[in-house]
């Protein structure tokens, strides 16, 4: 992977209206963000980005097949800004919206301090959002 140049506001502008995707990690805190162009171009890549290549599934003729894509990865604490972007200004791409959602409404429960200790499965220390009230467990 290699490593890229400093942010600017435009670039997290244009990562906004990029597909977004989570991947996942033990612990998960270790997870990431990658986020896409559906036409393959390549995204623009800010500080502390890594570029890489990316296999998704896309529809095609009327179905769907798996593509490889450049995408731009980003920990969790530097996407949070571009997601949030996408869902608050409204030219986001909606992958990049729901993610944004679900960042915030993970930010809203923290703020209410609705976390509990516990393991991950690989017994790393991590939270998790608990106890929730019904309304709560809508939105999630």
């Amino acid at each position: 992977m290699q490593r890229t140049s400093p942010a600017t506001p435009s670039d997290f502008s244009e990562l906004a209206r990029c597909c977004a995707v989570f991947l996942p990690a033990d612990p998960a805190r270790s997870g990431r963000v990658a986020f896409w162009r559906p036409d393959g171009s390549a995204p623009p890549a800010p500080a502390r980005a890594s570029v890489t290549e990316l296999t998704v599934v896309v529809a095609r003729d009327g179905g769907v097949a798996p593509v490889t894509v450049p995408a731009v990865v980003l920990p969790l604490r530097s996407a949070l800004p571009v997601l949030t972007h996408a869902r608050a200004d409204g030219p986001g791409h909606r992958a990049a919206a729901f993610w944004g959602a679900a960042a915030l409404l993970g930010l809203h429960f923290t703020a209410r301090g609705l976390l509990l200790p516990g393991l991950s499965a690989t017994d790393h220390d991590a939270w998790r959002a608990a106890p929730l009230l019904g309304e709560d467990a809508e939105r999630v």
